[in-house]
């Protein structure tokens, strides 16, 4: 091994372990169940993973020939970015701000022989998180050639799949809702977990096995920092939700994978995942908790160009394994959620995207005659219809966007403006809103006391 691969490899064993020293330090708190409705930004380019948060896409392993790079210089990036958010109204909310951090991240990656390392470190302070300052990583992981067509990525990592924007019908990695409710950047919204990814590719399909030993749920809202519909209180609520945390144990890991093909420019996918809901959405009266319980999905989707945009339809059927004939009126019920949208530049510089996604509730007359209150019921069909407008100007350094949700069967919504301002490599500005508004028991309605006004100023370095 030369000189520069040995201090590569000093910096690789630095990384991680500071990486086992900083998992001692508490993770921002745990938030509240909200809708498992989720955010995937799309990428112009449809064949690629817009959340691949190193550059080089999710499925970046097909196109580069193992075995022939060479060690090359560790590449350093960063950035420092100050956020701000205030409640449009009077909020129950605990603080005063929706927002108030200070981010600072370095990032390191390169590759050591045949093997590309990673690293996203973050230094946060929250001063509205119960945790104010954080050690966080964003990343550490180390891609590896198996075989010619078999590959690994092992390590803290941001994982995504499935054709949804904003909304995740077989994507069950981590996500954060308490990003994505105060006006983070949009990349937040997906977090890190602690994975072994394996990837097959051939000329006849790719496959892609993930397994998460330990449990990871979504960030969810629980009143930390936003208030949330609850049955025990007649409006939102800021206490904190008593969640039973699951044991840390083999059977309560996350297994996931994912068949894919393309042809002729139309992508086909297939999925599965064993694991646990990703939010305590069932409830344990013995101890008057909230805790998470087995789910089984089986699901496809296809995606493809057609009339001058990108069409995308999706299928997911959720088996709740804990109540299979939904009997149980404190374990949701199995679903079928469905997803179809399209996606088009209407003139130059504007994109408009359309999605309407449904879900099913299984066994729904059997849970109507089990609940103990049919007023907290989901209904049998639940509908949302959402609405992504993009508009470039100023030479593509000025981006006015909107993203909204709309549900007609519970007759709320949430909005998203944005304006974003890039001024140079280094500097970018965003003002931005997140509005909630309807009954103060429904999806998006119980958020309605926490809509907030946010801007961000972050350095790139």
């Amino acid at each position: 091994m030369g000189i520069a691969n040995k201090r590569k490899a000093k910096i690789l064993a630095a990384l991680l372990t500071l990486f086992a020293v900083t998992q001692g330090i508490a993770a921002p708190a745990q938030p509240s169940p909200t809708p498992n409705k989720e955010i995937d930004a799309k990428s112009q380019d449809f064949l690629e993973d817009d959340w691949a948060s190193d550059g080089r896409g999710e499925d970046s392993w097909a196109d580069e020939p193992w075995g022939e790079e060479e060690s090359s210089a560790i590449e350093w990036r960063g950035f420092s970015e100050f956020g701000q958010g205030v409640f449009r109204s009077a909020s129950p909310s605990p603080d005063g701000n929706s927002l108030n951090e200070w981010r600072n991240q370095i990032s390191a990656s390169g590759y050591l022989g045949e093997h590309y390392l990673s690293s996203k470190v973050e230094l946060l302070y929250d001063d509205v998180d119960d945790n104010n300052l954080q050690i966080k990583w964003r990343e550490l992981y180390i891609d590896s050639p198996i075989t010619e067509n078999i590959s690994s990525r092992i390590g803290q990592q941001v994982l995504t799949w499935g054709t949804g924007d904003f909304v995740f019908l077989n994507d069950f990695f981590p996500k954060n809702w308490q990003s994505m409710f105060s006006g983070r950047d949009d990349e937040y919204l997906k977090a890190p977990s602690a994975s072994a990814k394996f990837s097959y590719y051939s000329d006849s399909f790719n496959a892609d096995i993930v397994w998460t030993p330990e449990f990871h749920s979504d960030i969810y809202i629980r009143g930390e920092r936003f208030a949330y519909a609850h049955p025990a209180y007649p409006e939102p609520t800021v206490e904190r939700l008593q969640v039973e945390q699951p044991k840390r144990t083999a059977s309560n890991g996350q297994l996931a994978a994912r068949l894919s093909k393309t042809h002729q420019s139309i992508e086909y996918a297939a999925y599965f995942y064993r694991g646990l809901y990703t939010q305590p959405n069932s409830f344990n009266p013995e101890t008057g908790q909230q805790y998470f319980v087995g789910l089984n999905a089986y699901g496809a989707s296809i995606r493809s160009p057609l009339a001058g945009g990108i069409a995308n339809a999706e299928f997911s059927y959720w088996q709740s394994r804990d109540d299979t004939d939904g009997s149980n009126p404190f374990v949701p019920n199995s679903q079928i959620k469905t997803l179809i949208g399209f996606e088009r530049e209407i003139i130059a510089n504007f994109t408009a995207g359309i999605q309407w996604f449904s879900e099913l509730n299984l066994d729904h007359q059997a849970a109507k005659q089990n609940s103990l209150d049919n007023g907290s019921l989901p209904n049998r069909w639940h509908h949302n219809l959402t609405l992504r407008l993009n508009y470039l100007a100023m030479q593509q350094k000025l981006t006015w966007s909107l993203f909204a949700f709309y549900s007609p069967d519970e007759n709320d919504f949430y909005l998203k403006p944005k304006i974003n301002y890039r001024h140079s490599d280094q500097w970018n500005f965003t003002l931005g809103a997140n509005e909630f508004n309807g009954d103060s028991q429904q999806q998006w309605g119980q958020f309605e006391p926490s809509s907030n006004v946010y801007f961000r100023i972050r350095y790139s370095f």
